[in-house]
């Protein structure tokens, strides 16, 4: 063994400085070699609007707008039916003015196509009982009119007979007939001496009826001229200043009386002329319904010379019962038809009798 002493290695400093700087140097060059980072490039203001959602507004909305359900129509309502009393208009008037044949009067009236009004023409020299069975057996087919006296039985009583007279037919078929006529062609100079006499016959009749708590009604004669009329009061216009404000309140139901021969020329009246009678008579009785309350073709029976032909009737009925569209238009609901034809018994009783005027009465009433 080497007895030298043994001593630490000897550091070379220069070369170790030498060293550190060349390492610096390159880490040096190297962070010099990497690109500089600069600030953040700015956003547009464009660029940061085209990623921000818009907020919908009402008109552009992303949500699903149900279409509105459609309601429903409004209800329009039913229109109250046109009444006379109990009896709903049009009225298919026809007029019985004989009982005596009943089986066969029941069949005509049975087999009509509409439920007809029947005038029931109470004879003066018989009582309620002569008529009960007839009411009876036609009131299952028919609405009934009574007419308490006709026109010219009129004359012949006293005011308090005639109120006597309403007042045994009312207690008898209150609740059978549906109309009362408490008066009939009452502007005729064959029903009384004058307005006043007449008119208080009528007014004692329609207090009866209204007492019942009955509808009422009154039918005057259709004159065109003075052709028609043999006392100046007999114009319907004059007639009416005779009536009673009370009385011309409480009548129901006005009506016009039309023959064609009732005038000498015989008359034809207009659809018009017809509906400015009785927007007269309703200016006085304002408020009653308005109709036509009785036609027909007279004869022998009522002073002419001969009696209508077949082809007559049948003119007669086709000419006024086909003006009720035309009166239906001048007058309103007022209008409640009628027509009446007086001779239904004669003409179309039995109804398949030899030219019988039924088929003709049942299209056209």
């Amino acid at each position: 063994m080497n007895r030298a002493t043994k001593r630490p290695a000897r550091v070379n400093w220069q070369g170790f400085w030498v060293a550190c700087a060349l390492v610096l140097i390159g880490v040096l060059m190297v962070w010099l070699s990497q690109p500089k980072a600069g600030p953040a490039p700015e956003t547009s203001e464009s660029s940061r609007q085209s990623h921000v959602t818009p907020e919908p507004s009402p008109s552009t909305s992303t949500s699903t707008t149900r279409p509105a359900t459609p309601s429903a129509p409004p209800s329009v309502p039913t229109p109250e039916p046109v009444t006379v009393g109990p009896v709903v208009a049009p009225l298919h008037g026809l007029t019985v003015d004989s009982v005596d044949d009943l089986d066969a009067l029941v069949a005509s009236v049975s087999a009509l196509s509409h439920r007809p009004t029947l005038r029931m023409v109470f004879e003066a020299d018989r009582s309620p009982a002569d008529y009960a069975a007839a009411v009876t057996a036609l009131e299952p087919y028919a609405d009934l009119m009574g007419l308490v006296l006709d026109s010219t039985a009129m004359a012949q009583l006293s005011v308090p007979e005639v109120t006597a007279r309403t007042q045994a037919f009312v207690d008898a078929f209150a609740h059978q007939i549906a109309i009362w006529e408490v008066g009939n062609e009452v502007n005729g100079e064959w029903v009384g001496a004058g307005p006043d006499e007449i008119v208080a016959k009528v007014a004692a009749a329609n207090r009866v009826v209204k007492a019942a708590g009955e509808p009422s009604a009154i039918t005057f004669n259709y004159w065109s001229g003075p052709d028609c009329y043999a006392e100046p009061w007999e114009v319907g216009a004059t007639f009416v200043t005779h009536v009673p404000a009370d009385m011309a309140g409480a009548v129901d139901l006005v009506m016009l009386s039309v023959y064609e021969t009732a005038c000498d020329p015989p008359q034809q009246p207009s659809a018009t002329q017809l509906a400015g009678e009785l927007t007269m008579l309703g200016q006085v009785f304002g408020n009653a319904k308005l109709g036509i309350g009785e036609i027909g073709a007279q004869g022998v029976d009522d002073d002419l010379p001969t009696n209508p032909t077949f082809a007559e009737k049948e003119r007669i009925a086709q000419r006024y019962m086909g003006m009720a569209p035309e009166l239906r238009a001048a007058l309103g609901d007022r209008f409640v038809g009628g027509w009446f034809w007086w001779y239904f018994v004669e003409d179309a009783v039995p109804k398949d009798k030899p030219e019988s005027l039924w088929p003709v009465l049942n299209e056209l009433a």
